[in-house]
């Protein structure tokens, strides 16, 4: 549901053996600076774009949309932006843009723990 969203490419949900649900997720990147020329939201790069408070809630208000459609328990409690779009050459995703987990998994690990601290 969050990849039709207008301002997210890509999401990888995380919940296996978890707490609650998570997710990486990859901006659009043409809707989201769009977006920030509207309102006017500073930055210099990619990296620093995604890091603004204006985008942070952003795409925090699409997955709350997303959340109002489903089961509590299904819900995304938290995620974080990644800076890049996920690609085959890296391994990433499969030629048919299916996630590859163990990869996800292996680069993003710190990320995805990062979520769960303190739980």
């Amino acid at each position: 549901m969050l990849k039709f969203l207008s301002y997210i490419t890509d999401a990888v949900i995380i919940g296996d053996r978890r707490n609650y649900i998570t997710a990486l997720i990859v901006i659009d990147e043409e809707n989201v600076v769009k977006y920030a020329q509207d309102h006017k939201v500073q930055y210099t790069t990619f990296a620093s774009l995604i890091r603004t408070e204006e985008v942070i809630k952003l795409i925090a208000d699409e997955v709350d949309k997303v959340n109002k459609q489903i089961a509590r328990v299904e819900n995304i409690r938290k995620f974080r932006l990644l800076d890049k779009k996920l690609y085959t050459e890296d391994g990433e995703v499969t030629p048919t843009m299916k996630v590859k987990r163990k990869a996800i998994n292996d680069q993003y690990g710190d990320l995805i723990e990062e979520m769960y601290k303190g739980d």
